[in-house]
């Protein structure tokens, strides 16, 4: 099986800010390429610590390998040229192309590949282990639990994850339900790769909880505390630059350190959860939460809209995420964006 080096394994521990890029689309539903140079561009100068394509936030890459290549490609040359050294290149590999797409993001240079659950849905404990083994013999792998509400999720049993915990580097945890999350804690906790397993939040519903908490575990006669190293979730992927300073905050004063943010951890919470609320269509089962985050990077002028493959949003979300994010600008990007879309935009050649 293929393993993470020293140097990079180091990169993904040290957390922070991952994104689940979306795919930039035009009008007619085509890749928009000096769009997403500008979003990858965006997303680097926030302080993301890596920009990931393929994953739900980008719709899959619409299931197209010619979408998928050509948007590892992109993200890899932007990261070379703009990125810092801290950097690290992770891909999504998902659906009935999983593995066509783990061996074109090896050849492609990335680093490690999140595997979604889209690729093993309706397959035994025993074959998604054997699947995990599959693309871990060709690059890296991180694990992934969806949440239910999402086309193709599957439910992890402590079991499940105690067999893919031998294999992956790491995990992301998205189910949207505490105590599937702590059963993926609990698992790593008994591994006996724990020392090295890197686990990050996807809960869009509990983000500051979940940065901010500390999960003890009874391992034989000690006990054990996991953390989430740091975040890889939808609500990352607009307002980043907002995101990197909160959710450093949160994980800084869980190091004891002072609170540097002008609201508290509670009301910072709640904040959050408003904008996830509205940014993901929860009251309406989530069915335009890919819209919904488009939507948001283009009323900031960071995609030419929020032009999706399947949704289409619905009548008064737009007003619903706009009257979010207007609750607190340490959530906002409009102050950042004020000083740098500008100069970002000629770089990519958006403006002259």
């Amino acid at each position: 099986m293929k393993k993470l080096n020293t140097t990079t394994l180091a990169k993904l521990r040290k957390g922070g800010v991952w994104i689940p890029s979306p795919l930039a689309l035009d009008a007619d539903r085509k890749p928009a390429e000096k769009w997403q140079r500008l979003l990858t561009l965006y997303y680097i100068r926030a302080g993301a610590r890596t920009v990931v394509p393929g994953a739900h936030t980008g719709e899959f890459s619409g299931g197209d390998l010619a979408i998928y290549g050509y948007w590892l490609r992109l993200i890899k040359e932007m990261v070379g040229s703009y990125g810092s050294r801290e950097m690290f290149l992770m891909a999504a590999v998902s659906g009935k192309q999983y593995m066509k797409q783990a061996e074109l993001a090896a050849r492609t240079g990335y680093d490690i590949v999140m595997l979604a659950p889209t690729a093993f849905t309706t397959k035994s404990d025993a074959q998604v282990v054997r699947i995990f083994r599959d693309v871990a013999s060709v690059i890296p792998v991180f694990g992934f639990e969806l949440q239910a509400l999402v086309p193709g999720s599957r439910e992890f049993t402590y079991g499940l994850w105690e067999k893919i915990f031998r294999i992956v580097e790491g995990a992301k945890s998205a189910p949207f339900n505490t105590y599937r999350a702590q059963t993926m804690l609990e698992a790593a906790a008994h591994s006996r790769k724990r020392e090295r397993l890197v686990l990050v939040t996807g809960n869009d519903d509990r983000i500051v909880s979940d940065l901010g908490g500390i999960f003890p575990f009874k391992v034989g006669a000690k006990t054990v505390r996991m953390e989430y190293a740091g975040g890889l979730l939808g609500h990352f992927a607009t307002d980043t630059h907002a995101a990197v300073r909160w959710s450093g905050a949160v994980r800084e004063a869980k190091k004891g350190k002072r609170w540097t943010l002008p609201v508290s951890d509670k009301e910072l919470a709640h904040i959050v959860n408003m904008c996830n609320g509205a940014l993901f269509d929860a009251k309406n089962d989530f069915a335009n939460s890919v819209w919904g985050v488009k939507y948001r990077l283009a009323s900031l002028g960071l995609l030419p809209g929020p032009y999706c493959f399947h949704e289409r949003g619905r009548k008064g979300l737009a007003e619903e995420i706009d009257r979010a994010y207007g609750y607190h600008p340490v959530i906002s990007d409009r102050e950042f964006l004020a000083d740098n879309l500008t100069t970002m935009q000629r770089e990519v050649g958006l403006r002259s």
